[in-house]
């Protein structure tokens, strides 16, 4: 039993350290530029260390132990309290509550970890609340941000322009050669990236929805896909969930997962649609014992939906012995993105593929410490150009 806590006391830290950033990057001075750079490249090579050199992290682990009590809570409370103060000046009331809700959850889990070795024998007597408390509380930063969304209308290009594909290819036309992103177009500065940037999918899973209900039928998809995430998390977590000693940990997990300020403002505010291929894929992990051909096809449904994270998964998801079930499964997945790629492969590799070698850098991309004027290598700049572009 004391060997089990002992156990447990340390599962907090990664929830923790993560609380503490993720809260950082979307609403705080860390946002973009420079200095979102810079903390990336510490995470970076942070992880880089700790693939190196793996007792790395049980010294860091016994450090921590070491601070005390008081340490931990200067530690992890600290950070997201300046975010909080921070975020008083925001005109933005719900991000006020977002860092609200992280500083409370990870005292929580101090408190949780500071009882546990206090006691550890009967650290979890009569707690079976804890993790439903903080997952009901964290369940609020998802729903302020759906309401948000609902009552102040925000949709991201992303968002707007899968509305507009789906309207289009009901229409007969093809969204990879429409001019329906002018963003696109202008951060590549050529008319020809004005097509559809996601996969073929994304449009067909949104057209039943966003067709007779408009734009904002995005945000309910997305309230439909975090809660088919939260699901699929739910049961990848039930088999570390045999006994009393772990059974509020899907809890907390849930309560991590929906806290996360960039997660819920990104998909429930802006109706940014990364979350579909991110489901498929923890599908497929879910399905890889089962069966490598449902595995394959989840994992090429993802890849049919954006590229990441399914292209990573792909490899990760690979059973060496059924190699030819999940290679078939994959094909399948991959059917709606050969029939566009067929229909005008010009038009789709260059708004897919080539866009992303070719548009102006992000602020928080590697590419921005290159010169001035030296995007991509010329070759790559110059192959578009002149293909033909047809007017949605």
């Amino acid at each position: 039993m004391d060997n089990k806590m002992t156990t447990q006391r340390g599962d907090s830290l990664p929830f923790l350290v993560y609380l503490n950033f993720a809260i950082l990057l979307p609403i705080s001075f860390f946002q973009n530029g420079l200095p979102r750079f810079a903390l990336l490249t510490v995470f970076g090579l942070g992880f880089l260390f700790l693939i190196t050199n793996r007792r790395a992290r049980p010294v860091l682990d016994d450090m921590l132990k070491q601070i005390g009590v008081a340490g931990r809570w200067v530690l992890f409370e600290v950070m997201p309290a300046m975010v909080l103060l921070i975020s008083l000046r925001s005109p933005n009331k719900v991000r006020i509550w977002e860092a609200l809700v992280v500083l409370v959850l990870i005292g929580a889990l101090l408190w949780r970890d500071d009882r546990i070795a206090r006691n550890p024998k009967r650290a979890l007597d009569g707690m079976p609340w804890f993790g439903w408390i903080l997952l009901l509380f964290a369940l609020s930063v998802p729903l302020l941000n759906l309401a948000s969304g609902l009552l102040v209308p925000k949709l991201s290009d992303v968002a707007t322009t899968t509305v507009d594909a789906a309207r289009l290819l009901l229409e007969g036309q093809n969204p990879y050669a429409a001019a329906l992103d002018p963003y696109g177009a202008a951060n590549a500065h050529d008319p020809a990236f004005g097509g559809y940037k996601y996969l073929p999918l994304m449009i067909l899973t949104h057209m039943p929805f966003v067709v007779p209900m408009g734009p904002l039928a995005v945000l309910g998809i997305n309230l439909l896909l975090v809660t088919l995430l939260c699901g699929v998390i739910w049961k990848l977590l039930e088999r570390k969930a045999q006994d009393a000693v772990t059974s509020d940990e899907r809890l907390v997990v849930l309560a991590v997962l929906l806290a996360t300020p960039e997660l819920a403002e990104s998909a429930l505010a802006m109706g940014f649609n990364d979350l579909a291929g991110t489901v498929l894929v923890l599908g497929a992990f879910l399905l890889r014992e089962r069966s490598a051909m449902l595995a394959g096809l989840f994992v090429g449904c993802s890849l049919s939906c954006k590229l990441m994270p399914g292209l990573a998964a792909a490899t990760i998801v690979f059973p060496p012995e059924r190699w030819k079930h999940y290679l078939l499964g994959m094909a399948l997945g991959l059917l709606p993105t050969l029939v566009f790629l067929v229909w005008e492969p010009q038009a789709f590799i260059r708004n897919v593929l080539l866009f992303n070698l070719v548009r102006s850098p992000d602020p928080t991309s590697w590419r921005m410490l290159r010169r001035p004027g030296s995007v991509v290598p010329p070759v790559l700049a110059r192959w578009p150009r002149g293909w033909p572009v047809r007017s949605g």
